[in-house]
């Protein structure tokens, strides 16, 4: 009786097998989504002028909301700005440009070379830049970029602004923010690269690279300053692959700097 369950058990099997489809290779997934289009200027554009752009590629801009080395003064910028633009669908990237480096070359005012001091710096720039993101009418969970110029990476530079990142991460983090940074690939970008998933640092949202190769691109970055496309690889990165040119839409012209955006916008 159990022989003739098995013989019976090993027919069923055999005849299974017989009606079972061949394996088949699984269809490749498919490739990402390109990124989109961006645009940063020194001034945001006046709302008919944003208007006159939606006949342009872009679809993201990035805007500068404050910061002590901001350069240009902004008269269309307010809450009334901001929910029209997006109203009209475009996404914001915005921007906060406060000291730079110690190290900078640049003449703004700069943060301290002291590493055990510039955290609370980039706390209390945090602070500043989410009070400001308020009153423009930013919601919860919006991104802000702090602007970090380049400069020579290395010692108490490199470290001082570390630390600084970390501390603006920390604070805008808990006041409802994503925190972002823009800075030179390499410099800024691959300075707080060596930091993520280190215990003494806050891991920053969203990344934007400035890199101008005058590819689209978003991840690729090789020598001479290479970038992991693990880090930041989860729709966190913007790439600025063009610095400032004209371009003209519906009769109207920008001076503008192009990106492709595959990072943290507001609306998201």
């Amino acid at each position: 009786m159990r022989r003739a369950v098995v013989i019976a058990a090993v027919g069923v099997a055999l005849l299974l097998a017989a009606c079972t489809a061949p394996a088949t290779t699984p269809p490749a997934s498919p490739p990402p989504p390109a990124p989109t289009r961006g645009f940063d200027a020194c001034a945001a554009p006046s709302s008919s002028t944003m208007n006159a752009w939606k006949a342009s590629p872009y679809r993201n801009v990035g805007v500068y909301i404050g910061g002590a080395n901001r350069a240009c003064a902004q008269p269309n910028l307010g809450r009334s700005w901001v929910s029209t633009v997006t109203a009209t669908g475009w996404k914001l990237l915005p921007i906060w440009v406060g000291p730079q480096a110690s190290c900078a070359a640049l003449r703004t005012t700069k943060i301290t070379a002291d590493p055990n001091q510039s955290w609370g710096q980039g706390a209390a720039q945090a602070s500043a830049a989410a009070d400001t993101a308020d009153a423009l009418g930013f919601g919860w969970l919006a991104p802000i970029y702090y602007d970090m110029e380049a400069y020579p990476r290395g010692g108490s530079c490199t470290l001082s602004v570390q630390n600084f990142v970390s501390g603006w991460v920390y604070t805008l983090n808990r006041r409802g923010y994503f925190a972002g940074l823009y800075s030179s690939l390499c410099a800024g970008v691959l300075d707080v690269a060596a930091t993520q998933g280190g215990a003494n640092s806050s891991p920053l949202n969203t990344v934007w690279i400035a890199a101008w190769n005058n590819t689209p691109n978003v991840v690729g970055f090789g020598p001479p300053c290479a970038l992991s496309d693990a880090l930041w690889g989860n729709h966190q990165r913007v790439h600025q692959y063009t610095g400032g040119h004209n371009e003209s839409y519906g009769g109207v012209t920008i001076n503008i700097d192009s990106n492709a955006v595959d990072g943290i916008t507001w609306p998201m």
